[in-house]
């Protein structure tokens, strides 16, 4: 049997990467209480969770752009022998107005009472696919700039690409800050900065059959 043979060419991975300010905020709320029994727990901490929800649905935040995030219970003993229960539930919220979603969480917050947490919130690009397709792109140019100049270099000149090996997208993932409510400023601000990602493609050009 015989073996076929590899058409000359040359392979090359090209690396780019795609910046856009953020437009929208992502937000995870908490409220947590303790009482003597795990029924009183969740209903003071389903109460304060509820009137977060409320304010954030005030401040313009549709309900498509709510998720119940997490409930969960403990129970443990304190000194004397006293034994209490604390039940802590999350609410994710995506925020579409990054200029005022300081004043939205704050409001919220305020809202739920002493039970609230702000468990974590960051700034993303809504839709990041875009920002993905344009680092491919760029990733692509990176490839061919560097394949033609190393195909000069042999005296040689690029035919037609007869492989593209798509690297995952990284970079660009979300910082999240956990606080308590209790322990906020009076103000939040949200400085958007900048999101990127960025990408790899690897290429494989034939080289071409009418150049020496």
């Amino acid at each position: 049997m015989g073996k076929t043979r590899r058409s000359e060419g040359i392979t090359v991975t090209g690396t780019g990467s795609a910046a856009a300010v953020p437009d929208v905020v992502d937000v995870e709320l908490g409220a947590e209480a303790t009482a003597p029994d795990v029924q009183q727990a969740l209903d003071t901490a389903a109460a304060g969770l509820d009137s977060a929800r409320s304010a954030l649905a005030d401040h313009g935040v549709a309900a498509a752009d709510l998720q119940t995030a997490q409930t969960s219970t403990w129970t443990e003993n304190r000194e004397g022998g006293e034994q209490v229960t604390t039940a802590r539930l999350t609410l994710r919220a995506r925020v579409r107005d990054v200029d005022t979603a300081g004043e939205c969480v704050r409001a919220a917050l305020a809202a739920a009472g002493p039970v609230a947490r702000l468990e974590s919130m960051h700034v993303v690009v809504g839709d990041t696919e875009v920002l993905v397709r344009a680092a491919r792109e760029a990733a692509f140019r990176d490839a061919h700039a560097v394949a033609e100049q190393l195909a000069a270099l042999a005296g040689r000149s690029l035919g037609r690409v007869v492989d593209v090996l798509d690297g995952a997208p990284a970079g660009g993932g979300p910082r999240p800050m956990a606080m308590r409510a209790d322990a906020m400023a009076a103000k939040i601000g949200v400085d958007p900065g900048t999101q990127e990602v960025s990408a790899s493609v690897t290429v494989r050009w034939e080289f071409d059959s009418g150049a020496s």
